[in-house]
């Protein structure tokens, strides 16, 4: 038999929203926290200080039950995918219980049903944790038709992109969160429909504004940003530009490194963007990448690697033959994938600010761009870099502009609480 504690009672504005029960299994080995009520704002930083001061240090597990929660929040969601992250750091799990449509609608809707370890309910969350076998039926129990190897390729490359869609996920969650308890939302949906609706206006990926939300100062006024002055587009003489590719990021990379391919005649190519805060380096575009190569690009943040040297040096590291370094992080990656020389380029704006890096991979050792090609590198990698800083302060901040103004329109404020 377990033991549990007296209820932590969380209070709104009209009396009690929230209560957590918490019961220890024989142990202490795993904790289980049964909500109740209305995990909102103020619900949330019940929840999370019952997390942060409920655990005992010798918990390996923690159970939270959402079957009896009416509302959830998307600053619930960012508690409990912050938690989550914690407690993964001293090597303990967070698993979440959630048989109710509303909350599973609102942990799919920020993508964060995976981060914080969905389960149907509290016998199949206990089972996970403890490693006994799942009760027959459930619909994550092993298959007996085990995939040849035409479907093994298939599958390496959703769990690749499924691994990139997670390492967007925590960071729209986070913002979706700010946006709700900003405005005042009732409801997650209003916070989502916000950042969508402005990124697809002004061509941005989703996570791109959430970032740039997270990083920017709150607003103090009706205007977010008084008196910024908008410029026009810098020039980009590297490739002839379409109506389409105006003010898109994503059409202008893509367009980027197709020409710097053609450039140096590489096999392989990918653009990676500095991202505040801490300099973090994420992929943005890229050519012909395997799966694993560009799994190890998106996740590789050891300061030896080349492109890391790139950024940091603000000049071009050539690794001219792959299989004699060593001490490099990933060198079997690079050469599973037929890499024989990687040349990285800092994107270097005009006053030597370093806003990413251009990779190349070539098959053959021993490659060095010739004086021409290193020349077109360079012009390209200036030319881009100014237009991403435009974009950055002129078009992101469009788009952070339209989020702050619909959100304090009278008719949104009243459909959102």
């Amino acid at each position: 038999m377990g033991r549990t504690d007296p209820p932590l009672v969380g209070n709104g504005r009209s009396g009690p929203r929230i209560h957590v029960d918490t019961e220890w299994k024989p142990g202490d080995v795993l904790v289980i926290l049964r909500v109740r009520g209305e995990i909102d704002v103020d619900g949330s930083r019940t929840l999370d200080h019952c997390l942060r001061t409920r655990i005992p240090g010798e918990s390996r597990y923690v159970v939270v039950d959402l079957d009896q929660v009416v509302l959830l929040g998307a600053p619930g969601v960012r508690v409990l995918i912050e938690q989550a992250d914690r407690l993964a750091l001293t090597g303990r799990r967070l698993l979440t219980v959630a048989s109710s449509s509303h909350v599973r609608r609102v942990l799919g809707l920020m993508h964060a049903t995976h981060l914080v370890n969905v389960h149907e309910n509290v016998p199949m969350a206990i089972a996970a944790c403890l490693g006994t076998p799942e009760p027959v039926g459930h619909v994550g129990r092993a298959r007996t038709d085990m995939p040849g190897p035409p479907e093994l390729g298939e599958l390496r490359q959703e769990v690749f992109n499924l691994r990139a869609a997670l390492r967007t996920r925590p960071v729209i969650a986070r913002a979706l969160g700010v946006v709700q308890e900003r405005y005042g939302l009732r409801v997650p949906e209003a916070a989502f429909d916000l950042l969508r609706d402005s990124a697809q206006r002004h061509n941005l990926r989703l996570h791109a504004l959430a970032r740039a939300l997270l990083d920017a100062p709150a607003p103090e006024g009706p205007v977010w940003f008084p008196g910024r002055t908008r410029r026009p587009a810098p020039s980009l003489s590297i490739f002839a530009q379409s109506a389409r590719q105006r003010g898109n990021r994503s059409a202008v990379l893509s367009s980027f490194v197709d020409e710097v391919v053609k450039y140096v005649g590489a096999v392989m190519a990918a653009v990676q963007l500095v991202e505040p805060p801490g300099g973090r380096l994420s992929v943005e575009s890229s050519r012909s990448l395997t799966p694993d190569l560009a799994d190890h690009l998106a996740g590789e943040d050891d300061p030896m690697a080349p492109w890391r040297r790139a950024v940091a040096g603000k000049t071009r590291v050539v690794l001219e033959n792959v299989s004699e370094e060593q001490c490099l992080p990933g060198r079997d990656v690079l050469l599973k994938a037929g890499v024989g020389t990687v040349v990285s380029t800092p994107l270097l704006t005009t006053d030597n600010s370093c806003v990413g890096v251009v990779t190349t991979c070539h098959v053959d050792t021993g490659f060095t761009p010739t004086r021409l090609q290193a020349a077109k590198l360079d012009h390209a990698a200036t030319e881009i870099a100014t237009w991403l800083d435009w974009h950055a302060r002129t078009v992101v901040v469009d788009a952070l502009e339209a989020v702050h103004h619909e959100a304090t329109k009278p008719e949104r404020r009243t459909e959102g609480v």
